[in-house]
């Protein structure tokens, strides 16, 4: 995916200046700066929210900032947020099968309970749950699968957003802060997700303040400043960037 000359203002207030980069598939790629740098808004331009004011991003030969939302999303990029979004009612099974169905375009017949429907959506909906049972298999809702969301914690909301928009198979995923508020264990265990999208040849848009654990989960970096990329590499050119840790960094690094 490209990112090319993105530009966005408000009235007068420049959020983004000519932010240029790319996201390859199979890396995650940390977009980091200060608060006010301009984060949200360039997630919110590639998901399709934001139009920019000049600039575009493009995947494969798609301009997606030519398109609406749902359009963007059927090609493949999906969206975490910084508070996870639960489909209330549902236990975590069912969120992750309302996912498997939507990457078929069938969410209603995901709907229809198993002693309902005719034969052939009740064959449809059983290997869904065997697809949604493999997905959580080996992680730390599987214990958890008849379990109504509202009984989750917050570190499980997190995970199960995650699972959800794997099940959809992205092809560019973006995490809006996942690991704010987790404990060490729920943090590892949302790295090892992070870990499992990027084998997969996900390209995985990462912002988030834990730099400690960002630095061992990113293989590169775009820093943004003021709405300005400030800076683009790899870990070690990053933390050693003067113009980076005068600007954000700083001395976090060094603990």
């Amino acid at each position: 995916m490209n990112v090319e000359g993105i530009t966005v203002r408000f009235g007068g207030v420049v959020a983004l200046e000519d932010v240029t980069f790319e996201a390859r598939a199979g890396e995650v790629l940390g977009v980091i700066g200060p608060n006010g740098a301009g984060k949200t808004t360039l997630f919110n331009v590639i998901g399709g929210v934001q139009p920019p004011s000049a600039g575009r991003v493009v995947l494969d030969g798609n301009v997606l900032t030519a398109l609406p939302v749902h359009r963007i999303a059927a090609l493949g990029v999906t969206r975490t947020f910084q508070t996870p979004v639960m489909f209330w009612g549902l236990t975590v099974r069912e969120s992750i099968v309302v996912a498997l169905a939507a990457r078929h375009r069938r969410v209603e017949r995901a709907l229809i309970p198993a002693g309902l429907g005719l034969p052939g959506e009740r064959a449809e909906l059983e290997r869904l749950g065997r697809d949604a049972d493999a997905l959580l298999a080996g992680t730390p809702l599987e214990a958890h699968v008849a379990s109504p969301t509202e009984s989750l914690s917050f570190g499980q909301e997190r995970m199960l957003e995650i699972l959800r928009a794997l099940a959809i198979e992205p092809r560019v995923l973006l995490l809006d802060e996942p690991l704010s508020g987790l404990s060490g264990d729920e943090i590892a265990r949302v790295l090892a997700l992070v870990r499992s999208a990027r084998e997969r040849g996900v390209c995985v848009l990462f912002v988030e303040h834990d730099l400690a654990n960002l630095l061992a989960a990113a293989d590169r970096f775009v820093v943004l400043d003021h709405g300005k990329k400030i800076a683009e590499g790899i870990p070690d050119a990053i933390v050693n960037d003067p113009i980076v840790l005068d600007a954000y960094i700083g001395d976090e690094i060094v603990a």
